[in-house]
């Protein structure tokens, strides 16, 4: 069993934690698929009753089953764990930035977040002048025009071996197969959309990032995505926090900076400490801090007992051998069975 405070509701610390998700939660292009120690401690914030926020740049509108394979791992160790009810709703995704906003349900699947009507999240964070539902889709095809023609000559001038891919919200400077961009020629690419973007006429959030092997210019930003979660939500800005890895003004996090505190991390395994300090802080038995695996020596944890009693393991290999079977392009999204991948390899 796992030890809780006496009563989680007076948990100290921040109510709402966002995270970013390559290199904050799992390594870049690739997916949450074998870390129980970082899935034990967003576990047990959720116990105590925070609200857990991925704010990415992944923008797979509401297909839901592509956001499930990023965070595979995470959500058997949930379903394992047998978080339930208001601890499991929780927790959700906020695809694309800022625009679309799923929820974690009770079959440990997530399911799009109403964007109108009563009640919803769109409709509901309309008083903000940069929320998503005060855009106007002249505007924000106006915005997606200039990122491709500046991708573009970029791409020209600089002899950039890459391809542009445009999205409902978004465009990417991404590599061709087999080819890598350097960091100063996507440097270069963004701060030049910046710069166009910053002197037109257009009013829309914009978020214009080098990704690390590709450049983006998404339609809103992380301070926006941050803003609706905390008005939608009703958490004040003192009492959010957002966990990134790209707080330069080339990254995608930068934006975040002005609507609640930050911390600045590299890799997962420093997010790891950082969720541990904050339960440490909080007064979480130290024990259910310290010993968060149960097997330290194998990918494997505790979990839920079966009809007969029998304590049932997370077997995080054969969760990635499971989910290895489908490969996803992470640039486009296209999901791709594994032999196929295999063949075009």
């Amino acid at each position: 069993a796992f030890s809780l405070l006496p009563d989680r509701t007076t948990l100290p610390g921040p109510k709402l934690i966002c995270f970013d998700g390559d290199q904050t939660l799992y390594s870049d292009g690739a997916n949450f698929e074998s870390n129980p120690r970082l899935a034990k401690y967003l576990f047990l914030l959720l116990k105590h009753g925070v609200t857990i926020a991925v704010v990415t740049a992944a923008g797979y509108e509401y297909q839901a089953a592509k956001y499930e394979l990023r965070l595979s791992g995470l959500l058997a160790y949930f379903k394992e764990k047998g978080l339930e009810g208001d601890d499991l709703e929780r927790f959700y995704i906020f695809g694309g930035e800022c625009n679309y906003l799923l929820r974690l349900g009770a079959d440990y699947k997530l399911h799009a977040v109403k964007e109108n009507g009563p009640g919803g999240w769109m409709n509901s964070t309309k008083h903000m002048p940069e929320a998503p539902g005060n855009w106007s889709e002249s505007e924000v095809q106006s915005v997606l025009d200039m990122a491709e023609a500046s991708f573009q000559a970029a791409m020209e001038d600089q002899n950039m071996r890459a391809r542009i891919i445009r999205k409902k919200r978004s465009v990417g400077l991404i590599p061709k197969a087999d080819e890598k961009m350097t960091r100063e020629a996507l440097d270069e690419a963004v701060l030049r959309i910046q710069s166009e973007l910053d002197n037109s006429k257009i009013n829309l959030p914009f978020c214009a990032f080098n990704g690390g092997r590709d450049a983006w210019v998404d339609v809103g930003n992380k301070r926006v995505g941050v803003q609706v979660l905390q008005s939608y939500l009703g958490v004040p800005p003192e009492e959010s926090l957002h966990i990134g890895d790209q707080f330069l003004n080339t990254g995608n996090d930068f934006a975040a900076r002005s609507v609640c505190p930050c911390v600045w991390i590299t890799s997962p395994e420093e997010t790891s400490y950082i969720l541990k300090s904050i339960l440490r802080l909080a007064g979480v038995p130290l024990m259910a801090i310290l010993n968060p695996v149960g097997y330290e020596d194998k990918k494997q944890v505790n979990g839920t007992k079966d009809q007969k009693g029998i304590e049932k393991k997370v077997d995080f290999d054969e969760m990635e051998r499971r989910t290895s079977r489908l490969a996803m392009d992470v640039f486009t999204g296209e999901m791709i069975p594994l032999q196929a991948a295999s063949r075009d390899a």
